[in-house]
């Protein structure tokens, strides 16, 4: 059975995919982590994308990461 994401793909047509994702942190290295992985988006995948961002909350220790990507 296909996936969600791989029965969409299928159609013809230009698209955008957004992914979001909600990571929830206890210590400010696991942040860093985001950050460089996030970072490492940028620089590999540059093409890749039209729109990522980066959001943290302090707070309530979440970082959000939102990447659209052009298929």
């Amino acid at each position: 059975m296909k996936s969600i994401m791989e029965s969409l793909d299928q159609v013809s047509a230009k698209k955008h995919v957004v992914t979001s994702v909600e990571y929830d942190y206890k210590s400010d290295e696991k942040a860093d982590e985001i950050f460089d992985a996030v970072q490492n988006i940028v620089i590999e995948h540059l093409d890749d994308f039209a729109k990522i961002t980066y959001d943290v909350d302090s707070v309530q220790k979440k970082v959000k990461v939102e990447v659209i990507e052009n298929r």
